[in-house]
């Protein structure tokens, strides 16, 4: 390796481990900011669940005298990271950017803040669907038993629960990511309609905790619609690139 490469992996290296701290910085703020608001926070993700609960009967419980401290922390950490992740994504996207093509950089600068208004809005179906879950799952249990969840595992779930909805709310951007790259087409998202269907209900069956046919349609039905309205999106791109080409071909001849 020459003395101008080893310099350059030296910088880009320096420069990594300040955005590296800097992202670092971010989290640990935002975890503070939690910290400080934890109450109101803590009750508003738990609503879904609380008031299903006082309605047949039940309540949160600790079993564990440190179980309480670590709830907290889970949720900081967690809401951290969340709260976080503009800056974070901003900081990955200025140190990648730089060695990316032009094209590249045109096809990925929208696809970012899609993709975390996507997610925002993946949780938030979720945290829509938490209660009439909830509620799904508590109608079986027998008669004269208390329904005592356990603060923990409740909080687990409800955070694994929001994950996969923000994290199922990111097809669009595969698809669109694919179609920018000439895997995929539009036609081919049309006769693959029925497929895509079934692989929606069938993700919506594993991220939603009951099998309640209303609750897992509900959860489908806006991944489904997303699924439509990409294909409007991919056939807006392959215009756009048709009339591009076009003009090229005007220009060139």
């Amino acid at each position: 390796m020459n003395d101008e490469k080893r310099a350059d992996l030296i910088t880009h290296l320096t420069e990594l481990r300040a955005r590296l701290i800097r992202g670092l910085v971010y989290v640990v703020l935002a975890m503070a900011a939690v910290w400080v608001f934890f109450d109101p926070l803590y009750r508003f993700m738990v609503r879904p669940v609380r008031r299903p609960l006082e309605e047949f009967g039940g309540e949160l419980t600790v079993r564990m005298l440190l179980e309480g401290l670590l709830v907290k922390l889970e949720i900081v950490l967690v809401a951290g990271v969340i709260f976080a992740s503009p800056l974070i994504v901003y900081e990955i996207w200025a140190f990648v950017a730089p060695g990316l093509t032009g094209k590249e950089r045109r096809v990925a600068r929208p696809l970012i803040p899609a993709a975390m208004l996507l997610f925002l809005a993946g949780v938030t179906m979720g945290y829509l669907l938490t209660g009439p879950a909830v509620r799904a799952l508590l109608r079986f249990i027998p008669p004269e038993t208390a329904a005592l969840l356990t603060l923990n595992d409740t909080i687990l779930l409800l955070l694994k629960f929001y994950l996969a909805f923000g994290l199922g709310f990111q097809l669009p951007i595969v698809i669109v990511l694919l179609a920018k790259l000439g895997l995929i087409d539009s036609r081919l998202l049309i006769s693959r309609w029925r497929e895509a269907t079934v692989g929606i209900f069938i993700l919506a069956a594993i991220i939603t905790p009951t099998w309640d046919p209303i609750t897992l349609t509900i959860a489908a039905i806006p991944m489904v619609l997303l699924y439509m309205g990409t294909i409007a999106v991919v056939k807006l791109i392959e215009a756009g690139e048709r009339r591009a080409r076009r003009g090229n071909d005007s220009l060139a001849g």
